[in-house]
């Protein structure tokens, strides 16, 4: 029998410990874990991999304070799910996986075999862009699929930060009972004896899917660094928003180019994008068409 899990919207606990010389993003993204398994009638191993990338992603995202800035996560490990993609602007975040379908038995001690279905063969990249100037592009080869491992490769080689990453979730029959995530990060100049004891603290953290489903953000981390100087600096909501729209799909019908356009028209008389981040459809009729080609494309 399941019991009851603890309710509270998704959100982002930001905290400073030891000192200011290591911060912490405590996650909680149950919510948004249930929208995407929901949107993309995935089963229930696809919503655990979903739900750790988008973590794993939102932990980027709130990093980056520009009002014009996203962040996107890729994940390409050779499995039987195929690419992840995942994009944060800010606290919204949104995926996409082009095989959420796909079933695979759990592991021997019952967790989601996450890594067989992204597979362990592959990369992971972050691309951060500003709004402006050229993005930001780091690659880093999967070190085991699991997700929480490669992320935490990805901020030490990548971004040359000392990092623990720990991600989970509890999926059963398509219901998210819980998910989310911890960041721990040492700061530059962070002592020897305060990177020890973040080591010492890594086993805690081992089965958060299990506390998120017991427990308040709150109390996770009174419990969890309580003894370590902890300051809580701020919290911040968490959701799964999709931003695309009719004028998007309309911009991107227009990137494709004047002749092609014209070849949708002569034969198809009309267009159809669908989203695949939330499956929204965006229709164009033939005059759609006939107008944008009239709008001045070259």
């Amino acid at each position: 029998m399941i019991n009851q899990p603890f309710n509270e919207p998704d959100a982002l606990l930001r905290m400073a410990i030891c000192n200011g010389e290591a911060r912490v993003m405590l996650m909680r993204t149950t919510q948004m874990a249930q929208k995407a398994g929901d949107l993309h009638n995935a089963s229930d191993v696809a919503i655990a991999a979903m739900s750790r990338l988008m973590t794993g992603t939102a932990m980027l995202g709130v990093m980056m304070k520009e009002d014009t800035a996203n962040t996107t996560v890729i994940v390409d490990g050779g499995g039987p799910g195929g690419r992840m993609t995942c994009v944060a602007h800010g606290g919204n975040v949104k995926i996409s996986m082009i095989n959420p379908k796909v079933e695979l038995p759990a592991l021997p001690d019952g967790r989601p075999d996450v890594s067989g279905l992204v597979g362990r063969e592959g990369m992971l990249t972050v691309i951060r862009d500003y709004g402006v100037g050229e993005p930001y592009i780091g690659k880093t080869e999967l070190v085991s699929g699991e997700l929480g491992e490669d992320f935490a490769a990805y901020y030490t080689s990548s971004e040359q930060t000392p990092s623990i990453v720990s991600l989970g979730a509890i999926v059963h029959e398509g219901m998210v009972l819980s998910a989310g995530g911890v960041l721990v990060q040492a700061m530059p100049g962070c002592s020897r004896k305060t990177l020890e004891m973040l080591d010492m603290r890594a086993m805690l953290f081992s089965g958060i899917s299990r506390d998120l489903f017991e427990d308040p953000l709150d109390d996770l981390a009174d419990r969890w660094f309580r003894d370590m100087d902890m300051v809580k600096l701020d919290r911040q909501p968490l959701q799964y928003r999709c931003d695309c729209s009719r004028q998007k799909a309309l911009r991107m019908l227009k990137s494709i180019g004047r002749e092609q356009l014209l070849e949708i028209l002569q034969e198809d008389h009309g267009a159809e994008m669908t989203c695949h981040f939330c499956h929204t459809t965006h229709t164009f009729d033939e005059n759609d068409l006939k107008a944008l080609l009239a709008s001045g494309m070259n």
